[in-house]
Formats: C-alpha cells, sequence, structure tokens
C-alpha cells in the first residue's frame, strides 16, 4: 500500500515536490515569523550550519532536495500517508511500515534531544508541512493523486501536482516571502491545538472531499484556482502555527 508518489509530473518538464518549492518556503516563513525572537535566532544559527542555503525558509525545501541523492532513500516515504478510499480517519495501521506521521514524531524527539540537529529541524518542518498538504494523506490506490490526470490551464496535469504548486504558482508566482509574510499575519495562535495525527485527519477530509468533487479528465482552470486556494492559504497558515509552537517549546520553553 506504500508507494511513493512525488516523482510524476504536474507539468511535463518539472518535477512534483510536495507544496512545492514556493508552498514550502512560504509555510517556513510564516512559521519562522510566529516564533518567538530567541527561536528565531537559534534557527537562524542552526540552518547556518547546513551551510547551502540562507535562511530557515528555503531550508525547508532540503528534505525534497535531497531526494535525487539515492543515500536518502529511506525517506521518501516518510513525505506522506496513504490510505483505503473507505477511510475517514487514520489508523496505526496506515503507518505501519513508517510515514508521515511517524516521521515527525521521530524527528521532534531528535530536536528536543538535540536541537543543534539541522537535519532534525529541517526534517521536522518539512514533514509538517507536507501533513498539511491533502493529497499527503491521500489514497494508495492513486499514488496520492498522481494518477488522476487533469487539464490545468491548458496543460496536461495531474491531481496531486496541482495542489503541490499549481495553485499557488497561480496565486503568487514565486513570491513566497510575501505569501509567507502575509499567512502569518492572518494566523490564528488557536490553531496550534491538536495533534498531528488530528491534523492529519483534517488533510484526509479535505482529500475526500476533493475526490469527491473529482470528474474524469477535467479542464481545470480559474475557478478551481479560486476554490481551493483559500484552502489550501488557510492549511498553511493553520501548519505554520502548529510548527510554530513545537519549536518554540524546543527553543523557547
Amino acid at each position: 500500500m506504500y508507494r511513493y508518489c512525488g516523482l510524476l509530473l504536474l507539468v511535463l518538464s518539472s518535477q512534483v515536490h510536495a507544496w512545492g518549492f514556493t508552498g514550502h518556503k512560504a509555510f517556513c516563513e510564516a512559521t519562522y515569523d510566529l516564533t518567538s525572537p530567541s527561536t528565531q535566532k537559534a534557527l537562524d544559527a542552526v540552518t547556518a550550519k547546513q551551510g547551502d542555503y540562507h535562511s530557515f525558509a528555503e531550508a525547508c525545501t532540503w528534505a525534497d532536495d535531497i531526494k535525487k541523492d539515492h543515500q536518502w532513500d529511506w525517506s521518501k516515504h516518510l513525505h506522506y500517508i496513504n490510505v483505503t478510499r473507505n477511510e475517514k480517519d487514520l489508523h496505526d495501521a496506515d503507518c505501519s511500515k513508517g510515514c508521515v506521521l511517524s516521521a515527525i514524531a521521530e524527528q521532534q524527539a531528535k530536536l528536543q534531544k538535540n536541537p543543534q540537529d539541522w537535519q532534525a529541524l529541517l526534517f521536522l518542518a518539512h514533514f509538517v508541512g507536507d501533513l498539511h498538504q491533502p493529497l499527503h494523506v491521500s489514497y494508495a490506490d492513486d499514488w496520492g493523486g498522481n494518477k488522476t490526470e487533469v487539464t490545468f490551464f491548458g496543460q496536461p496535469a495531474n491531481l496531486h501536482g496541482i495542489f503541490d504548486y499549481g495553485i499557488i504558482e497561480h496565486m503568487v508566482g514565486d513570491d513566497w516571502k510575501g505569501f509567507g509574510d502575509r499567512l502569518a499575519k492572518l494566523a490564528n495562535k488557536a490553531d496550534a491545538s491538536g495533534t498531528p495525527e488530528q491534523w492529519g485527519d483534517e488533510s484526509l477530509t479535505l482529500t475526500r472531499d476533493i475526490y469527491a468533487g473529482y470528474q474524469p479528465h477535467e479542464i481545470l482552470g480559474q475557478a478551481y484556482v479560486e476554490k481551493y486556494g483559500p484552502v489550501i492559504e488557510l492549511r498553511i497558515e493553520k501548519g505554520a502555527v502548529r510548527l510554530a509552537r513545537m519549536l518554540d517549546n524546543i527553543y523557547t520553553p
């Protein structure tokens, strides 16, 4: 049942990454804005240990960037959780071989033990972002929407890729910083409640709604962006509030 769903194409020349590069950077930019000044200072210092990125927000793509390096193949299945189509909430059996939920728990524990572990920090930040992308909590038989073909603004696409970055790019282009800063200003601290399992259930509910409205070989465009753009914004905002709380608990206890 566990099948990696991140290598098919949205548009023929583009690779799919959860939330896309713009979305992940915006997610972590919003998170950074929502953390305390002392946590921000710690994030800057730990991220600098990695060396290849200019900021915490930009480093949040690291967990996707390393997919082309086979030494990290063990981490590929940790970006998502797959379920059967009749499930309405997540169960332990869905994560029996490891998934985004177990990955979040493991990386959070590592970071609590060693707050200077930059790999744990960047994995945690990325995986919390993945969990809030609905189609990373999706159906095994469809590879998380990668097999569901659509046309998006006149181009061949799949459902997974549209939610990874297609909608976001039509909303904000590549202005990840402005997008993240705006979402941070709209954030509701009350959204920090719940557990990763509950956040995953939220994503699964959205996934079921997305599939319920799907028509085979559907032609999608601006109306679809206007329908699901606010949903994506809310998922990123909520995820950023939740990750910010996790990080403040570690760096500003």
